[in-house]
C-alpha cells in the first residue's frame, strides 16, 4: 500500500533528482495563474486589464514579498496567426494593445510573466486557438521578443507528439532567453522518473485538470503518491493549480465559451466546490509535496480562508525548502492503517500532514520511530495553520481532525530535558 518505505525515503534524500538547468525553476514557481478566475474553471477568457489588476494585487496584497512573483495565462488568451507572418497575435477584444505591453507592465512591478500554447496545431480550450506545431522555433522567438519568461505547453491538437515537446524545448533554449518551460501533459505521465521530461523541462503536471472538489484534491496528490525523489531544484512535479477560495461564478460570463463570449471581470467573486477544512487539506498537500504553489481563483477577492493559506510564511518556507526532498505518504505508525505526508526538511526538521480523507471527526496519530525521526524520541509541535506552539511530545503524537481537514505539523528537534508526556492531544 505505502510504495515509499523508510529505505526509499533515505535514498532519496541522499539522491536528488537531476533536471535540466536553464537557469530557471530552482524552487518551486509560486504566482497566479487565470484558469479558474472569472467565470467557472474553464471559461477562461483573460483580459489586459484583468492581468494588470491581478499583478497589481499581487504587489499590494504583500503575496509578491511572500515568494508570488509569476503572472501566469493559461488557454485564455486566444491568438490568431497574422496572415502576412504566421505570428502569434492576441484577441484584439482581449489585448486591444497586444501583448508585450501588458508583459512590460507586470515585469515593472518585478513580477514575472508566463503564457500557454499546445504542442499541437490547436490549444485544448474547444480548438478555437492555433498551437505551436510548425511553428515552434517562429513562436518561441515571438514570446522571447515579448519578453515571456514561462511557457506552458499542453498536449493538444493533431500532431501532439513527445518530439513536439522537444523540439520546443530546443526552440526556446535557442532564442538566448532564459524561459520556464513548463509540460501540461503528456506521454512522460506515465513513465518512471516522469520519463524525458527532466531532460527538457523545469516543470511538468502529474495528471489531470484540478477541479474545485474534494475528489479532484485527492486525485492531484496520488499522482506523486511514492515519486518523491522524482522531482527537485530546475525540475518540479506539480500538481495543477490550486482552487483556494473558490472558482469565479457562472454569472460572470454570457454568451458562448469560445472567445464570442463576454465576461465581466471588474468585479472578483468566488462560487466555492468546497469547504474551508477541504480547501486546508489541499494547501497543505501541496505544501508538504513541494508541488508549484499557482493560484487559480481571484486573489482580489481574499476571503480568510484564502488569507490563512496563502499568507502563510511558515507553510511557505516548507513548500520552498528546495534542498529537501519532497514529501510523500508513508504509514503514520508501525502497524497502523493510517497514513502521514512527511518531508524531512533540510534543517532537520519534518513537517506532517495529518488527513482526514473520512466523513467524521477523527483522531489521527503520528508515531516518531514510523517517520524516521533521527532526534530522539522527544520533538516539538506546532501547528502551522494556528502559528501555535502544541508543545513537546515524546514518541506519539495524537490529535482530533476534522472530516477532510488537515493537521499540518512542523515537528523540531527539542533541546531542553525533562519528562514530556507520552502524547499530546489537540483538536482542530
Amino acid at each position: 500500500l505505502y510504495r515509499l518505505t523508510m529505505a526509499a525515503l533515505a535514498a532519496a534524500l541522499a539522491t536528488a533528482v537531476s533536471a535540466y538547468n536553464n537557469g530557471m525553476g530552482e524552487r518551486p514557481p509560486m504566482g497566479w495563474q487565470t484558469w479558474c478566475s472569472v467565470g467557472e474553471c474553464g471559461e477562461d477568457h483573460c483580459f489586459d486589464g484583468q492581468i494588470r489588476a491581478m499583478a497589481d494585487t499581487l504587489v499590494l496584497s504583500g503575496m509578491k514579498d511572500l515568494g508570488y512573483d509569476w503572472v501566469v495565462l493559461d488557454d485564455c488568451w486566444h491568438p490568431t496567426r497574422d496572415n502576412a507572418t504566421a505570428e502569434l497575435v492576441p484577441y484584439p477584444r482581449f489585448f486591444p494593445d497586444g501583448m508585450k505591453p501588458v508583459i512590460d507592465y507586470v515585469h515593472s512591478l518585478g513580477l514575472k510573466f508566463g503564457l500557454y500554447t499546445s504542442v499541437g496545431d490547436r490549444t485544448c480550450h474547444g480548438g478555437w486557438s492555433p498551437g505551436s506545431f510548425g511553428h515552434y522555433e517562429r513562436d518561441a522567438r515571438t514570446f522571447a521578443a515579448w519578453g515571456v519568461d514561462y511557457v506552458k505547453i499542453d498536449y493538444c491538437g493533431s500532431h501532439d507528439s513527445v518530439e513536439g515537446h522537444r523540439n520546443m524545448s530546443r526552440a526556446l533554449n535557442a532564442t538566448g532567453r532564459p524561459m520556464s518551460y513548463m509540460l501540461c501533459r503528456g506521454p512522460y505521465q506515465q513513465q518512471d522518473h516522469w520519463g524525458y521530461a527532466p531532460g527538457i523541462a523545469q516543470g511538468w503536471r502529474a495528471t489531470g485538470d484540478h477541479h474545485d472538489n474534494f475528489a479532484s484534491v485527492r486525485q492531484q496528490v496520488e499522482a506523486v503518491r511514492g515519486k518523491a525523489s522524482w522531482s527537485g531544484p530546475f525540475g518540479w512535479a506539480y500538481l495543477d493549480m490550486m482552487m483556494t477560495g473558490g472558482q469565479g461564478c457562472k454569472d460572470q460570463c454570457v454568451g458562448p465559451e469560445s472567445d464570442q463570449g463576454h465576461c465581466n471581470w471588474t468585479k472578483p467573486e468566488h462560487c466555492p466546490g468546497m469547504s474551508e477544512e477541504e480547501y486546508r487539506t489541499e494547501a497543505s498537500l501541496y505544501v508538504v509535496v513541494s508541488s508549484p504553489l499557482m493560484v487559480g481563483t481571484d486573489i482580489r477577492l481574499m476571503t480568510p480562508i484564502m488569507k490563512e493559506l496563502l499568507l502563510n510564511k511558515e507553510a511557505i518556507a516548507i513548500n520552498q525548502d528546495y534542498k529537501a526532498v519532497p514529501g510523500d505518504a508513508m504509514p503514520s505508525c508501525h502497524g497502523s492503517s493510517q497514513e502521514a505526508w512527511v518531508r524531512r526538511l533540510s534543517n532537520g526538521d519534518s513537517a506532517v500532514a495529518l488527513t482526514n480523507w473520512g466523513n467524521h471527526t477523527a483522531s489521527l496519530a503520528v508515531c516518531l520511530d514510523a517517520i524516521g525521526w533521527t532526534h530522539g524520541e522527544t520533538a516539538g509541535a506546532r501547528n502551522v495553520w494556528a502559528r501555535q506552539s502544541l508543545g513537546t511530545f515524546s514518541r506519539r503524537f495524537e490529535a482530533k481532525v476534522r472530516a477532510h481537514d488537515t493537521l499540518l505539523l512542523l515537528l523540531s528537534r527539542t533541546g531542553a530535558a525533562g519528562s514530556p508526556e507520552n502524547k499530546v492531544a489537540v483538536a482542530m
